[in-house]
C-alpha cells in the first residue's frame, strides 16, 4: 500500500464505520450547497444550467469531496495567513492570481474557513460562472480579446465580509463593473449563503464526532484516492510513452493571429510508480483568448478524470497528485504569462481531456470512451419588449462519446452535473422562443456502440438583438475509438430552409439578428467506438424505428438491410441481406485504425492546415 512520507492514516487503518459516515456527509454537504445555489441564484448559466460548483477542502487546502478540483482556497491562504478570521468570507476572479484554480474572470469563486474552537479545520467554496463581469462584449468573454484587460473586472483575494461584516464599498463596486446588476448580485448571494451551509455542516461533524476523527477521515480519503491509483489503475496501464494531440478550432477569431488550428499535444509516461504528463510540442500562448493559466497540479486533477475509466468508483481529489504529475513548458496555450487573455480557455480545458483520451486508448489497446463536443454555446442580448437590457446564454447540450460497453448518452452537457436549460423557462424569461428540440438524426458516430446524439433546436429571437455563438468541433468532428467513425461536428444556420438562409461561423461576436429570425443549432454528436459492423442488427433496427439512424445510414454505416413490415409499419432485419452486405464491406473497406478522426479533418492534414507529428497510423485494429 502505498503510503505519505508522513504515514497519514488509510481508510484501511480508520474505523470503517465513522470513516463512512463522515465522507457522506461531507458529500451530502456539497450537494446541499449546489441546491442551495440552483434555489436563489438568478441567471441563466448558473440557475438553470449548474455551471456551478462546490467543494470541501482539508485545513491544508487540499480537496476531499467530488468535482471540487475546479478552484482552490489556496491563494486565500497565502494572502491572508495569520489574517483570517470567523465570520471572514472571501472573494476572488483574477486567474492569474489563483493558484491553477479560476481561469477565467468569469469565474467567481467564494471561499468560506471554517473554525471550530478557534482553529481553521477546513474551507468550503463555491464558484460559478456569473452572466457578465464588464469587459468588451455582453458575458465577458470576447472572442477577440488579445489581454485579460478586455475580459472584464479582475478581483484579486480579498475579504468580502470581514468578521461577518460585508465590505459594501468593495460589493458595490463589483456591481458597477457589469451590465446586469440585479444577476450578479444575486449569484454571488447565493455563492457566499451556500458557503455557509458547508461551514454549518462541517462544524456539525467537528460537535459530534471531534476534530481528530474529521481530520482522519479527509486524510483517508486523499490516501484512497492514492491507494486506487496505485493498487487498480497503475497495474492496467503497460509501462511506457505515449503521445497524443489534438486541435481547438480558432478559424477567423483574432485578427492578430495567422494561426487557424491550436495544437494541445501530451506524452504520457508510466512508470511503476507513477504516471507524468509532459505537454512539450504543445502551441505557444496566442493573443487571442484560447490560453488556459492554470499549473500542474490542476491538469494532475483534470487528467485524473480519465482514469475513473478503470476504476469506475473512485473520487478523484488532490490524492491524485501523489501520483499523476505534469510537465508544463513556459508560455504555451496551457501555461500562459500575463496579461494573456483566457475567457475561452474552456476550449483547450475539455480539449486535454480528448488528448488524455488517445493517450489512455493508445496504452489500454481502446478501452477507454470516445470523445464529445466541448463545451459549446450561444447567447443573445439586446432590449426586451419593456426596453429592459437582458443576456441570455446557453451551454449547448451534445452526444456524449460510445463507451467500450455502452452507447453514449444524447444531448448532454459535458460539464460533470451541468443541464441543458428548460424550454418553458427560457420562453418565459427572455424574449424568445423555441419552434424546434428534437434529436439530430445520424449525428452519433457509428460503432458496435453508437455515439450519442446531440440535438436540432430551432431558436425564434422575438425582438431585435445582437447574438454570439462559442462552440467547437464544429470542423473538427468528436473522433471515434477502435473502429469506431467520427460524430458529426456543430453547424449554426440562421433562418434555415428560406431565402435568407446562412450558415454561421462557429466563433463569432456581435452577429445582428431581427425580430423574427430563427437560429438553428445542430449541435455534435459523440464519437463511435468498436467496429459498426459488429452492431447488432437488431439494435440498429430500432435505431431507425427511433429516427437516430437513417435507412441510407443503417446500410452504408452498419451494413444492416432492414425491410418494412407492412403489418405493423416496423424494420425487419433481413438477416441474409444483412450478412451479405457487410461481408462486402469487410472485403472493400480500409483496414480500420484505433482513431477516425473524421473525413474534414484529414483533408486538413494533407492541405498542410493542421500539422499532426503523433502517429495514429499504426494502430490497426484487428478484426
Amino acid at each position: 500500500m502505498a503510503k505519505n512520507d508522513n504515514e497519514n492514516v488509510t481508510q484501511k487503518e480508520f474505523e470503517p464505520i465513522l470513516y463512512e459516515i463522515i465522507e457522506g456527509s461531507i458529500e451530502s454537504a456539497r450537494r446541499e450547497m449546489e441546491i442551495q445555489v440552483e434555489r436563489t441564484a438568478r441567471s441563466s448559466i448558473v440557475r438553470e444550467q449548474h455551471d456551478h460548483r462546490s467543494g470541501i477542502f482539508d485545513a491544508k487546502g487540499d480537496s476531499v469531496t467530488a468535482l471540487s478540483f475546479a478552484s482552490v482556497p489556496t491563494p486565500v491562504m497565502k494572502k491572508f495567513e495569520g489574517n483570517i478570521n470567523e465570520g471572514d468570507v472571501f472573494i476572488y476572479n483574477d486567474p492569474y492570481k489563483a493558484d491553477g484554480g479560476i481561469t477565467h474572470s468569469g469565474d467567481m469563486c467564494i471561499t468560506n474557513p471554517v473554525h471550530f474552537n478557534g482553529e481553521i479545520v477546513a474551507y468550503v467554496q463555491v464558484f460559478g460562472h456569473v452572466q457578465d463581469i464588464g469587459g468588451l462584449t455582453p458575458g465577458s468573454v470576447p472572442l477577440v480579446a488579445y489581454e485579460i484587460f478586455h475580459e472584464g473586472l479582475l478581483i484579486p483575494p480579498v475579504k468580502l465580509y470581514d468578521k461577518g461584516v460585508r465590505n459594501d464599498a468593495l460589493f458595490d463596486t463589483i456591481l458597477d463593473n457589469t451590465r446586469f446588476i440585479d444577476d450578479l448580485q444575486s449569484d454571488i448571494d447565493a455563492f457566499v449563503n451556500a458557503t455557509k451551509i458547508g461551514v454549518v455542516r462541517v462544524q456539525e461533524l467537528c460537535e459530534r464526532y471531534g476534530v481528530d476523527a474529521l481530520e482522519k477521515t479527509f486524510e483517508g480519503l486523499l490516501q484512497r484516492c492514492a491507494d486506487t491509483m496505485f493498487e487498480t489503475v497503475l497495474p492496467m496501464i503497460p509501462d511506457g510513452s505515449y503521445e497524443f494531440e489534438d486541435f481547438c478550432e480558432y478559424v477567423d477569431v483574432q485578427p492578430r493571429e495567422t494561426l487557424k488550428y491550436v495544437k494541445l499535444k501530451a506524452t504520457m509516461t508510466k512508470t511503476p510508480t507513477g504516471i507524468n504528463f509532459d505537454f512539450t510540442g504543445t502551441d505557444r500562448q496566442i493573443q487571442g483568448s484560447l490560453n488556459w493559466p492554470a499549473n500542474g497540479r490542476y491538469y494532475a486533477k483534470s487528467l485524473g478524470t480519465l482514469f475513473k475509466s478503470f476504476a469506475p468508483d473512485m473520487l478523484v481529489n488532490d490524492g491524485i497528485n501523489q501520483v499523476v504529475t505534469c510537465t508544463l513548458p513556459e508560455k504555451t496555450v496551457l501555461s500562459p504569462e500575463w496579461p494573456a487573455a483566457c475567457g475561452w480557455r474552456t476550449f483547450p480545458l475539455l480539449r486535454i481531456l480528448d488528448v488524455g483520451l488517445g493517450i489512455l486508448g493508445k496504452a489500454s489497446g481502446g478501452f477507454v470512451p470516445a470523445p464529445s463536443e466541448s463545451i459549446s454555446s450561444y447567447g443573445f442580448y439586446g432590449f426586451d419588449e419593456d426596453g429592459k437590457y437582458f443576456l441570455v446564454r446557453e451551454i449547448t447540450g451534445a452526444g456524449s462519446g460510445a463507451r467500450p460497453f455502452a452507447d453514449g448518452c444524447d444531448t448532454v452537457d459535458v460539464a460533470p452535473e451541468s443541464k441543458n436549460m428548460p424550454a418553458e423557462w427560457a420562453e418565459s424569461t427572455y424574449p424568445l422562443k423555441i419552434n424546434k428540440l428534437g434529436l439530430r438524426i445520424d449525428s452519433g458516430g457509428p460503432g458496435t456502440f453508437r455515439g450519442g446524439l446531440g440535438y436540432l433546436k430551432d431558436i425564434e429571437f422575438r425582438v431585435d438583438g445582437e447574438i454570439m455563438i462559442h462552440s467547437d468541433r464544429s470542423i473538427l468532428q468528436p473522433w471515434g475509438v477502435k473502429g469506431g467513425g467520427a460524430g458529426l461536428g456543430s453547424i449554426w444556420i440562421l433562418n434555415p430552409e428560406t431565402t435568407e438562409e446562412r450558415v454561421l461561423p462557429g466563433k463569432s461576436d456581435s452577429i445582428n439578428v431581427k425580430k423574427g429570425d430563427v437560429l438553428r443549432v445542430l449541435s455534435p454528436g459523440g464519437g463511435g467506438w468498436g467496429d459498426p459492423l459488429d452492431r447488432d442488427p437488431e439494435a440498429v433496427a430500432v435505431d431507425v424505428m427511433r429516427d437516430l439512424v437513417s435507412l441510407e445510414k443503417a446500410e452504408s454505416d452498419y451494413g444492416v438491410i432492414l425491410a418494412s413490415n407492412s403489418d405493423n409499419g416496423n424494420f425487419e432485419v433481413d438477416a441474409d441481406a444483412t450478412e451479405a452486405k457487410r461481408e462486402d464491406i469487410r472485403g472493400s473497406r480500409d483496414p480500420l485504425q484505433m482513431f477516425d478522426r473524421g473525413e474534414n479533418f484529414y483533408d486538413l492534414v494533407r492541405e498542410g492546415e493542421i500539422d499532426l507529428t503523433s502517429s495514429d497510423e499504426d494502430l490497426e485494429v484487428v478484426t
